[in-house]
């Protein structure tokens, strides 16, 4: 097991109770894909993970140790060993491609070789083989902001893989693009589950993508889990439960 979620909660400032009681187990080289509505507590869900967030109550398991309240070099060390990608890139538009890629090692390096940019040829040949792994190497020279957003976002995800993580989240990393780049992209984050065993859980809308993609699924609808069990069992009733009589849905090829 990589992770263990128990009886999670998060309320916010404003009263909203994202998270209701939120327990589940995640097994090493899983590709867990969590659907629901906006709103239903997918992306607070995985900023407790990975600490962006503090949950109001429960814990986080992570490789069996509670990271839920750790702190300083305790916690930089856990995050360390997870990834994320977001939606929205969250590039540095006027560095190089390569720059962009680099900063996913910042947390693993000393901080005056990371402040004046001092990297061994070592960390450049590991960013040149990220970029290789997600199929934009002959981008490297590029400005972030020069390219589409389907190669932004394989930009993040070669960052991500610089930390060589144990767990790698993803929130909704399709949302802003268009059906064919959508599947390409999903394609680069099923190559890292397969080929080099690192488990992954990814915020998705899209069923057709589930899928194809999920080793297994997890339905949230307003703070709870609904439904976990097999993509392929989904059916009509269980679509209209997890988003509600008048959704239809929409297939990505």
């Amino acid at each position: 097991m990589i992770l263990k979620v128990n009886n999670l909660h998060k309320i916010y400032k404003n009263g909203t109770h994202a998270l209701k009681g939120i327990n589940f187990e995640v097994e090493k080289g899983e590709f867990l894909v969590i659907i629901g509505l906006s709103g239903s507590g997918k992306s607070t869900l995985l900023r407790c993970i990975n600490r962006l967030i503090e949950p109001t109550a429960g814990t986080v398991e992570f490789l069996g140790e509670n990271v839920t309240h750790v702190t300083g070099e305790e916690l930089r060390k856990v995050k360390t060993q997870i990834g994320m990608v977001f939606q929205h890139f969250n590039l540095i538009n006027r560095h190089s491609v390569l720059k962009n890629v680099i900063s996913g090692k910042l947390g693993q390096l000393k901080t005056l070789n990371s402040i004046f940019g001092n990297f061994s040829e070592e960390i450049y040949d590991e960013a040149y083989r990220s970029l290789e792994i997600v199929g934009i190497r002959e981008k490297a020279d590029e400005r972030a902001d020069s390219l589409s957003g389907g190669q932004q976002q394989r930009v993040a995800i070669a960052r991500s893989l610089m930390q060589s993580p144990k767990l790698l989240l993803a929130d909704e990393p399709v949302a802003s693009l268009d059906p064919a780049t959508s599947n390409s992209v999903m394609q680069f984050f099923e190559k890292v589950n397969k080929e080099f065993g690192t488990t992954v859980i990814c915020n998705l809308h899209f069923l057709s993508l589930v899928r194809r993609y999920a080793t297994r699924v997890i339905a949230l609808k307003a703070g709870e889990i609904i439904y976990e069990g097999q993509p392929k069992e989904i059916n009509e009733e269980w679509f209209k439960t997890i988003y509600g009589d008048e959704a239809e849905e929409v297939e990505i090829r």
